[in-house]
Parts: C-alpha cells; sequence; structure tokens
C-alpha cells in the first residue's frame, strides 16, 4: 500500500519538545490546529526547521521580507512522514493535500488531455478530450489541451486522417468534400470524395493507432509516457542513499511502491502489485511530474518482465 501514515506529535506547552520529534531530514509536514482544523501543509527538506519557521523560531526574515506567520497561539499538533525520494515526497504530499483542497481548486496544476481515436468509428477521427469517462481509445497523457492539440497535428502530418466532424456518404462529387481545403491541399485523404476506400482509410488509422501506442518504437516525436491509456503501466524509479525506490503507477494512480539496493532490483519489481486500488488520482500531478525538466527519478514503459525492467531502469539512469 503507498503512503505512510503521518506520525502525529501534540504541541502542548513546550514547542522545544515537540519540535525536537521531528526529523531534521526530509518529508512532509502538517501544522493541525483546534479540532483537527489543518493549518498548513508543506514539504520539506527539513522537516524540523520547517515546523520552527511556522512557529515563531525561524531565522529572521531577509530585509525587506515579510516573516512567516507565527501559528504557535493556535497550533495544537504536527504531523510528518519522513522521505527518502523526491517523487515519494511528491506523493505523500498530494495525497495529503487532497485530502484538504479539492483539485479544481488546485491552480498549480494543470488538467491532463488525451488523444482519442475510435478505430470501430466507420471514418476514425483524432480529437483531443480529457480522461473523463471510458478510458478505450485514449492515448496520453499529454500535459494539457494545447499539448494534446500539437500532438494531434503531428498525427495529421504522419497520417492523412479526416480532421471534420461530418457525418457523409463517400461520393467523388460530394459537395461537402469538393469545398473542403483540406481535401483540396490534399493534407487528408479524403474519404468524403472517395479517394480511398473505407477499408484502406480503416487501415491508415490502425497506423495511427500503432503509431501513439508504441513509444519504443516511433523514437522522440512524442514524449516516451505517450500510450495507450486503458491498463497503462509505468514504473518510476529514483535513487536513494539505500538504493532505489520504485513506484508501480497504472492509468495514472501510484499503486504499489517498494524499496531496496540496486542488486535487488528484479526481486524488487516482481514482488509489486499492479492490480491495487489507489486510494486517489494522482492522474495530474503525475503529468505534472513526467513534464518537469529538472526530475530525478527515471520513468519506463512497464511492459515486460522484471528482469527486462530492471534493465531498462538502469539504462534510463546512465542516459
Amino acid at each position: 500500500m503507498t503512503g505512510s501514515p503521518l506520525t502525529t506529535v501534540a504541541i502542548g506547552e513546550d514547542t522545544d519538545a515537540a519540535l525536537a520529534a521531528l526529523p531534521a531530514g526530509p518529508g512532509v509536514g502538517q501544522i493541525v490546529g483546534p479540532e483537527g482544523r489543518n493549518l498548513v501543509i508543506g514539504r520539506a527538506a527539513n522537516l524540523r526547521r520547517w515546523a520552527a519557521s511556522h512557529l515563531g523560531q525561524g531565522p529572521p526574515p531577509k530585509k525587506g521580507k515579510r516573516p512567516r506567520t507565527d501559528l504557535r497561539a493556535i497550533a495544537r499538533a504536527l504531523r510528518f512522514a519522513p522521505t527518502a525520494s523526491e517523487f515519494g515526497q511528491r506523493l505523500r504530499y498530494e495525497r495529503l493535500l487532497g485530502e484538504h483542497v479539492p483539485l479544481a481548486k488546485r491552480r498549480d496544476l494543470k488538467t491532463p488531455a488525451f488523444l482519442h481515436l475510435d478505430r470501430d468509428q466507420r471514418f476514425p477521427r483524432v480529437l483531443v478530450r480529457e480522461a473523463a469517462g471510458d478510458h478505450a481509445g485514449l492515448y496520453g497523457p499529454f500535459r494539457d489541451r494545447a499539448a494534446a492539440a500539437r500532438a494531434r497535428d503531428l498525427v495529421h502530418k504522419r497520417f492523412p486522417l479526416r480532421p471534420c466532424d461530418y457525418a457523409f456518404e463517400p461520393h467523388p462529387e460530394l459537395a461537402l468534400g469538393l469545398g473542403c481545403v483540406y481535401a483540396q491541399v490534399r493534407s487528408c485523404a479524403a474519404p468524403c470524395l472517395a479517394r480511398v476506400s473505407e477499408q484502406a482509410y480503416r487501415d491508415l488509422a490502425g497506423q495511427a493507432t500503432a503509431f501513439l501506442a508504441s513509444p519504443e518504437s516511433r523514437g522522440d516525436e512524442l514524449p516516451r509516457w505517450v500510450g495507450r491509456f486503458a491498463d497503462a503501466k509505468g514504473l518510476v524509479a529514483e535513487r536513494t542513499r539505500q538504493g532505489l525506490e520504485l513506484f508501480a503507477i497504472r492509468e495514472g494512480r501510484v499503486v504499489d511502491e517498494a524499496a531496496g539496493p540496486d542488486d535487488a532490483l528484479e526481486d524488487a519489481i516482481a514482488r509489486m502489485d499492479w492490480t491495487r486500488e489507489a486510494p486517489a488520482d494522482d492522474l495530474a500531478w503525475v503529468c505534472s511530474w513526467l513534464h518537469a525538466p529538472k526530475r530525478k527519478g527515471a520513468w519506463v514503459l512497464a511492459d515486460g518482465a522484471p528482469a527486462d525492467l530492471a534493465r531498462r531502469v538502469r539504462a534510463a539512469f546512465e542516459e
């Protein structure tokens, strides 16, 4: 089960004693007020120093800077969870923050977007949409709709699928097609004008599907994590002082985690349970983490045997 429970320390009369109970290392912290009300949640490189800065014991502010609010008058307890990796810290922070701040009120996270391509349609199209509803035919994730739209345009350049949403019966003299600029400049296969057969057009959609679903074979045209979203599995690995921390991700949710030395990587991967249900939707922040330019962890597509995944994890750290 992902995420360790938070340890709670009552503040009481002796603030120094409460602070001394916190580790002087990285983790996630929370200061709680009367009746368990949340006052502040944070990620910190030093939990003890972070809590002290909110309880009137931090260093004096720099000239011209406002000091932090002193919460000693209303703070009742400290809650914390030490972490060993950056991704593990982000996971616990997001899970804790999600208990108090709805995703709709977050301004630091964007709603991820996907490309939708349904090959069962008579004349399939590539659409931009969100993950709500059925995940069949979804490919992604992309950071936002603009990024997904750019990917859609890339797919259209490689595979001349129709961009329109019209219903039609193919005919070489169809007025709808004769007046279409995409048909005129030949950037669309124009099934409306019967320039290709229905089967040939669906074969073209199949090629586009294979392109979107095969990160290992398409080069760097799209991010490596973009693939078929239904049942998509990824593995995040990050080095720590004790070895490696591993996080199993299925359809954008962190479902399991493990830790161990480098030489036991295959065994740790083999023990991970990809069938667990996640207690929260991690898609928005995981997508944000994937797009971070300076993230420390490595991401690999989890579609092979443990030995193959271990090889790819090690290769990712060597890049």
